[in-house]
């Protein structure tokens, strides 16, 4: 090894040297503006907290970072060429603006005070900034931190994404639906509701204001006693940002550049283009004509030989006049085809999906309305509701309007729209109603329609204890029983209802079976039986009652014991429009005993 150094490394030394007691110095000073409530910072986050690790809600997949690595020193300093003419850093530089730089600069400051150990870097956060929103360039960011236009993921309805259920009720991210990830550091609500922070000292925890969110991330990071000055802790305090290696490769990229290069401070107004974290952001944006950030002004043609300014070469005199006559075009050089601009993509108007409110299984008596109107809500791209959206309701068993299967409706200024009101068929069922949008891209809602069997109640009637006594006391039961060959000629009446309403013009079945103990009750083929009013002599043990009177009485005609003792049932059912056995509310059993003494009539013991 040379002991003498050559005076290139001499210089270099001297210039690192150099370097390093600047930033000593800018760190100190930055500390020295700390009030003493900033230095203390906020204590240190207790086991209560959300976890800050692999598997909490702000790892996961949340939207699009920007992954794109550092491609520096074109000139030497972190800008590109053009760059440094306009006063602003490009994408692939080390710019970062004035507020941004200041904010990372804080949080530093305020874990140092607060949390020594963890040993934080402002170039770490600064790298989380980059690669979540470019240090929220493009998004009219402020002085005080806040920015002119909000910072917002996608969407985190499982989709493409994530599936984040909402956490904040839309205070910070506008969906009470699904959560999206917020602000410059691309927060999700819940872990802000756990880590944010108040970097700017106005009282209020905000996500969406850079020095609050900045330092919030530090928070974050530091979680668990982490060292960050070691690799492991390093790692593992990124991927709890996003578990991602990818992201983790472009968060240290920008960090070492941030370190190494030396950082470039530029204007919070410095046109850009902002990065998009939503997908459907971006494909809006391609759409849409944006100013042309940066004017250059147009070459001027080349002196004629021998007109030279007094200047030199193309200096013009050193006086450049305001118009330049504008060359003519050869004759046969034919005119350049003009440039279509792209037309602009209508914005929240194109339905993208369709989310139902509410429950989506209806369900009814055949016959009968249903207790509520299907709904749902239009949205788009970025899950905002479009009024005025038109939405097609169609049924198979379920009738609209009139005899109609399908209807077209308005969505309201909330995007929602509401079917009319759904009227089931005659006959019980399971059948789907599919609402769908028009010229919309998402899949439809379907609703379940369930039409039940009508349900009727019946039961006994002592007329004489109804008529004349308590009309509030519950009907009677009367179990029967008479001696073998009598002739019950004054059976008890039945009364049916439907919903608690009396069911007139309503015919009954009733039908003799046997009851013997342990087995199920079968048609008797002897026994009791009823006196067909054209055939007396023939005995008739299934027969239809007349309709119902208009207080959904009716009385069960005379029944002739017969001569074998035994126990009976008489049923009285609905009969379904199908024929099929009547649902157990539409059935009513009436015991009867025939003993081996003739009887006159009933007894009721």
């Amino acid at each position: 090894m040379n002991p003498f150094p050559t005076l290139p490394t001499l210089v270099a030394r001297r210039v690192r040297q150099s370097l390093c007691a600047c930033a000593l110095a800018a760190s100190l000073s930055a500390a020295a503006t700390l009030s003493p409530l900033e230095a203390a910072g906020p204590s240190r986050a207790d086991a209560r907290q959300a976890a800050a690790g692999p598997d909490s809600p702000q790892s996961r997949h949340r939207g699009d970072p920007a992954l794109d690595l550092p491609n520096l020193l074109r000139d030497g300093q972190g800008k590109e060429p053009d760059a440094v003419a306009a006063g602003q850093a490009s994408p692939g530089t080390a710019g970062i603006p004035a507020t941004a730089l200041a904010a990372y600069r804080k949080a530093e400051g305020v874990l140092r005070g607060s949390q020594p150990s963890c040993r934080l870097p402002w170039e770490l956060v600064a790298g989380i900034g980059r690669v979540e929103s470019v240090h929220a360039s493009g998004y009219g960011l402020r002085g005080d931190g806040s920015t002119a236009r909000p910072i917002r993921g996608p969407r985190l309805d499982g989709v493409q994404f994530a599936l984040i259920r909402d956490t904040d009720g839309g205070r910070w991210d506008g969906d009470a639906v699904f959560d999206r990830a917020v602000g410059p550091m691309q927060f999700i609500p819940s872990t802000w509701g756990s880590w944010g922070a108040d970097g700017n000292g106005d009282g209020v925890k905000d996500p969406n204001n850079i020095f609050d969110a900045a330092l919030g991330t530090a928070r974050y990071l530091c979680a668990g006693d982490r060292d960050l000055s070691r690799d492991a802790d390093l790692d593992r305090a990124v991927l709890s940002y996003n578990n991602s290696r990818a992201y983790v490769n472009a968060v240290r990229k920008w960090m070492d550049t941030y370190r190494g290069s030396g950082v470039t401070e530029t204007p919070d107004d410095a046109p850009a283009t902002p990065h998009r974290p939503d997908p459907a952001d971006r494909a809006l944006d391609a759409g849409r004509v944006h100013p042309t950030p940066l004017l250059r002004p147009e070459p001027e043609p080349e002196p004629a030989p021998g007109r030279r300014g007094k200047g030199g070469a193309g200096s013009g005199g050193g006086v450049r006049h305001p118009a330049v006559p504008t060359p003519q075009r050869p004759a046969d050089k034919p005119a350049p085809e003009p440039v279509e601009k792209p037309k602009p993509v209508a914005d929240h108007h194109t339905v993208v999906r369709l989310e139902s409110l509410g429950d989506r299984h209806l369900e009814a008596e055949a016959g009968t309305a249903f207790g509520r109107q299907p709904q749902v809500r239009a949205l788009d791209a970025h899950g905002h509701p479009v009024p005025g959206a038109r939405v097609t309701f169609r049924g198979n068993g379920v009738r609209l309007t009139g005899e109609a299967d399908a209807v077209t409706v308005t969505a309201d200024r909330g995007g929602v729209a509401t079917a009319p009101a759904l009227q089931p068929g005659d006959h019980p069922g399971r059948f789907t109603l599919t609402a769908t949008a028009s010229g919309g891209r998402g899949p439809a809602v379907d609703f379940t329609v369930s039409v039940r069997p009508v349900l009727y109640r019946l039961e006994l009637w002592d007329r004489d204890h109804h008529d004349h006594q308590d009309p509030q006391r519950p009907p009677l039961s009367l179990p029967l029983e008479a001696g073998s060959d009598s002739l019950l000629s004054e059976l008890p009446s039945v009364r049916v209802t439907r919903n608690g309403r009396p069911a007139a013009g309503l015919r009954i079945a009733v039908t003799v079976l046997t009851a013997v103990k342990g087995e199920k009750p079968a048609p008797a083929l002897d026994g009791p039986s009823f006196l067909d009013e054209y055939e007396r002599d023939r005995p008739v043990r299934s027969l239809l009652l007349p309709p119902t009177a208009a207080d959904g009485r009716i009385t069960l005609p005379p029944l002739h014991t017969g001569p074998r003792p035994g126990s009976y049932l008489l049923r009285l059912a609905v009969p379904s429009e199908s024929g099929s056995a009547a649902p157990s509310g539409n059935v009513l059993d009436i015991p009867l005993t025939v003993t081996s003494s003739p009887s006159t009539g009933p007894r009721i013991p």
